[in-house]
């Protein structure tokens, strides 16, 4: 759940059922000649009556979920797009905005292969959003942030709006890397120099984003980032909302780094809810084979 600062409309400064579109029972099979190996994983966690978060992983989407485990999940499909969504809090329909912006997005056919035909997909979900509320007017200004990877057979595209976010570490390498950067007040004084990384996470603006997708009477163009490096075998992603990274911290980096990618999915899991999960989380590991 979020907020988003007032240039962006958690301010607005700024228990239900899971719902599960088009999900086979995924399973592992060693038969399948699969390139990547996914675990993914959504939860209220502890405080929250009800999840606000969805996940994409090619054109399966996940949302309001209450998991017991991460799903584990092989594909062999590229190009293909894995994505998280935090709904805003202290808005309307935060639920409805993240599903249907990812719902969208699995459902643009062919995938997108290239960044102009990312951003023209991510573009034409936010215009979604606006035909929702349109059609429903007790939905106007419904948003969500977005982050996740769109991986082709050349190269791994990262993309973000708001404050969920992309890790990527390289083959040969030991830590993740953040490959997006955050549209938050934090960010904007971190940058500015007016305030330390050490001392964010206490910060009362915490939560305030500066940018999201969004729909209703109220333009308010979104600012997507995109990044690109060359896909490489022996790579791993991570892609989450703020309450893995937020409130798992460093001890989330570190289980982020186990090699077996259901271990350190729940390791993940664990610090998050050891810290009191207090926010929604949602996380996709994906490793590139």
């Amino acid at each position: 759940m979020k907020n988003i600062a007032t240039t962006c409309g958690k301010v607005c400064l700024f228990s239900r059922m899971d719902i599960v579109y088009s999900i086979p029972a995924w399973s592992w099979d060693n038969s399948m000649n699969s390139s990547i190996q996914i675990a993914a994983y959504s939860h209220t966690g502890l405080y929250r009556k009800r999840n606000e978060d969805s996940l994409l992983v090619s054109d399966q989407v996940i949302s309001g979920a209450v998991m017991d485990n991460p799903r584990l999940i092989l594909t062999d499909t590229i190009p293909v797009i894995f994505a998280v969504a935090d709904g805003l809090g202290g808005c309307v329909a935060g639920d409805i905005a993240s599903r249907e912006v990812l719902r969208f997005m699995a459902g643009i056919i062919p995938t997108p292969a290239n960044e102009n035909e990312l951003l023209n997909c991510i573009t034409a979900a936010t215009e979604n959003l606006d035909r929702i509320a349109r059609e429903n007017p007790a939905l106007d200004g419904l948003g969500t942030t977005l982050a996740g990877v769109l991986v082709t057979n050349e190269d791994v595209f990262f993309f973000s709006c708001g404050d969920s976010r992309v890790y990527y570490r390289f083959p040969g390498k030991k830590d993740l890397q953040l490959m997006t950067k955050d549209h938050s007040i934090i960010q904007e004084m971190i940058d500015a120099g007016t305030l330390h990384e050490k001392d964010a996470r206490s910060h009362p603006f915490g939560h305030v984003i500066t940018s999201c997708l969004s729909g209703g009477k109220v333009a308010r163009i979104p600012d997507i980032r995109i990044s690109k490096t060359e896909r490489v075998s022996g790579s791993r992603i991570v892609a989450c909302t703020d309450g893995i990274w937020d409130y798992g911290g460093e001890k989330f980096l570190q289980a982020a780094r186990i090699d077996d990618i259901s271990g350190a999915a729940r390791e993940i899991v664990n610090c998050c809810f050891d810290a009191g999960a207090p926010d929604n989380i949602t996380l996709i590991i994906a490793d590139i084979n």
